[in-house]
């Protein structure tokens, strides 16, 4: 059986700044929402640690290393510092695919794009 050749839209910043601010967006959320008490909870548990891949997750090495240095001064930084080089990753490995359509998701109207290009490749 021939298998289907979907079509592949990567929605990609154009702008660095806006992709940074709203990596740190997102970083504060976590924090507001309890991510340091979610990660104390899980230290607690007796059975996680670093080495396992669960743990290495942006946010939650961040936060539980500073738990192991009582020191969490420079938490935020470290947390938005390691989101911004998994996007960075993510976007290399997007490049490393030319059949892609870039979609600006910093555009005016990156749903509208991307539901006009469905659109026209369904017909």
């Amino acid at each position: 059986s021939a298998g289907v050749d979907w079509p592949l839209f990567s929605l990609e910043p154009s702008d660095r700044a806006w992709l940074h601010e709203r990596l740190a967006q997102r970083f504060d959320a976590m924090l507001a929402q309890g991510l340091v008490d979610e990660v104390k909870a899980l230290r607690a548990r007796g059975d996680l640690s670093l080495a396992l891949p669960s743990m290495r997750c942006v946010g939650y090495r961040q936060v539980w290393e500073a738990l192991d240095r009582e020191d969490f001064s420079a938490l935020r930084e470290r947390g938005i510092a390691a989101t911004r080089q998994l996007a960075k990753r993510q976007v290399t490995w997007l490049r490393s695919m030319p059949q892609r359509r870039v979609i600006a998701c910093d555009g005016p109207q990156p749903i509208a794009e991307l539901l006009a290009g469905l659109q026209r490749l369904l017909g």
